[in-house]
């Protein structure tokens, strides 16, 4: 038998697997804003990165200037395409294209029909029905602007989605007098000595758990390195010192990395008494220049070591330190393996580590799916994706007899479902 014959075997099983989607930023129907064209439609998310990449900044702000008639801005666009339009970025775009429009290549005539069909996504029946077909049951959700409304009750989460505590806006934004003063008045408390902050952080967490957080998430490797050090906390509180001492003190890089490191490591042990797991943005970043030496998830060993009671989260298989990530997965207890974004950053990478997985991590530890998105229609595509690239990586095991067709249905429903389900606590009936 060969590996395409098994995929064709359980690939239809796999499509029909429930999935809890370990990552998103929608926010559901109520706060959608109506793509401005069918350009607009279909190049939302990380194929701009791709795009970009192979252009230039001036010739991106082109393409989506929305001021601009599509036909306008199609010479451009086409050129840049035709660089870019077989990467997993892209591929989502056709499948966006395909199963939400109909439309089967990139065209100037598709795109002008698409400009007049563009769905109604604040529409809650196109919206959820989207997530529906998508057989997506529940969404974890990190979002960055709303602490305030989340905390005295007045944003409401729709019921499919369980949200994640912004835990960057509570440390490594934090510089001056100014942020810790508007992060006290979340609460009505005005801290002014390290220990009160740290307080304060604690009260603002345990008020978002009671308002249904489930974790918390972390994505400081964009601004910092991954390493946190265990820094006495009399230079932290020398820094922080420095801010309330003079109220237009700002601290800079790596000025602020003591005070940084010690305010991560107080809210992981706020994070065991929580029992919050807490979700790790390792590896690629979004956007273009980025450093990624400091994203490598082998620099949390010292954290993950540390925080034995801590559940951890680790995101986009770390791309691209794959005998890291799965380092990590096999030798400690708290770690679980997260393949959200990976998919489609990578989709060889994502078939070759997930096959490799399989073998030298328990498969209790992996989570199959986050869509990384804020469109709906997006994530749908990645999960296409998805679906095909774990079908690939246990045809192997399937046609090398390490698996039985059975043995690899019941693999994916844990990946995509019943892991996370477990870990999170999600409390739904086993897939």
């Amino acid at each position: 038998m060969s590996i395409r014959s098994s995929f064709e075997r359980l690939r239809p099983d796999i499509a029909e697997i429930p999935v809890i989607d370990c990552h998103e930023h929608a926010e559901g129907p109520d706060h959608i804003h109506r793509y401005e064209d069918g350009l607009a439609a279909v190049i939302g998310g990380y194929i701009q990165s791709d795009l970009r990449s192979v252009s230039s900044d001036s010739e991106i702000e082109i393409i989506y200037d929305g001021s601009m008639p599509i036909r306008d801005r199609w010479p451009l666009f086409e050129k840049v395409w035709k660089l870019t339009e077989h990467t997993g970025y892209a591929r989502v775009t056709k499948w966006v294209m395909r199963e939400i429009y109909g439309e089967t290549a990139m065209s100037l005539e598709a795109l002008e029909r698409i400009d007049e069909k563009i769905i109604d996504l604040s529409n809650e029946d196109v919206y959820w029905g989207v997530l529906d077909k998508a057989k997506i049951r529940c969404r974890l959700i990190n979002i960055w602007g709303k602490p305030k409304e989340v905390l005295d009750g007045s944003y409401q989460f729709p019921d499919r989605d369980r949200f994640m505590i912004p835990l960057p806006l509570y440390h490594s934004t934090i510089k001056s007098f100014g942020d810790i003063k508007n992060l006290g008045s979340e609460i009505d408390r005005a801290p002014t000595t390290l220990d009160e902050y740290v307080d304060v952080c604690r009260e603002i967490f345990s008020l978002y758990k009671k308002r249904g957080a489930i974790g918390m998430k972390d994505q400081s490797a964009y601004s910092r390195t991954l390493h946190f050090e265990n820094v006495a906390k009399s230079d932290a509180e020398r820094l922080f010192n420095t801010m309330i001492d003079d109220l237009r003190n700002t601290l800079g890089w790596p000025q602020a990395k003591p005070l940084d490191d010690y305010l991560f490591h107080a809210f992981m042990r706020i994070a065991r008494d929580l029992e919050m797991p807490v979700q790790i943005h390792t590896g690629h970043m979004a956007g273009t220049r980025n450093d990624i030496a400091k994203t490598n998830a082998v620099r949390l060993t010292n954290t993950l070591e540390m925080h034995r009671q801590v559940q951890f989260d680790l995101f986009h298989a770390n791309w691209p330190y794959a005998g890291d990530f799965l380092y990590l997965g096999k030798n400690f207890p708290n770690v679980a393996l997260n393949f959200c974004w990976t998919h489609i950053i990578d989709p060889v990478y994502s078939q070759d580590v997930l096959s490799q997985a399989l073998t030298s991590v328990p498969h209790g530890k992996i989570f199959g799916f986050g869509g990384d998105y804020g469109g709906v229609e997006y994530a749908a595509g990645h999960l296409e994706i998805a679906r095909d690239n774990i079908a690939w990586a246990l045809s192997r095991h399937i046609d090398s007899g390490w698996l039985d067709l059975d043995e690899a249905r019941a693999v994916t429903a844990d990946w995509l479902f019943n892991n996370p389900n477990r870990f999170w606590k999600l409390g739904f009936e086993p897939a």
